[in-house]
C-alpha cells in the first residue's frame, strides 16, 4: 500500500511538471500569436497606404503621359509650320 502511494505521488509530481511546462508553452504561443496579429495589422495598414500611393502615382503618370503627348504634338506642329 505504501509503495502504491509513493508511486502515485511520483506520478502526480510528473504530471504537475508536465502541466507547468505545457502551460508555459501555451503562454509563449499565445504571446507569439498576439505579436503576429499586431504585425499583421501593421502590414495591412502599410499595404493599404502603398496601394493608395500606387493608385495616386498611376493617376499622375496618366496625366504626365497626356502632357507629354500634347508637348510632342506642339513640337511637331511648330516644326510643320516652320517648314
Amino acid at each position: 500500500m505504501l509503495a502504491e502511494s509513493t508511486e502515485m505521488k511520483k506520478q502526480s509530481s510528473i504530471l504537475r511538471k508536465q502541466y507547468a511546462f505545457l502551460l508555459a508553452e501555451s503562454t509563449e504561443m499565445s504571446a507569439r500569436y498576439t505579436e503576429m496579429r499586431k504585425q499583421l495589422s501593421i502590414l495591412s495598414k502599410q499595404y493599404a497606404f502603398l496601394l493608395a500611393k500606387s493608385t495616386e502615382m498611376r493617376k499622375q503618370l496618366s496625366i504626365l503621359s497626356k502632357h507629354y503627348a500634347f508637348l510632342l504634338i506642339e513640337i511637331e506642329l511648330d516644326r510643320v509650320l516652320k517648314a
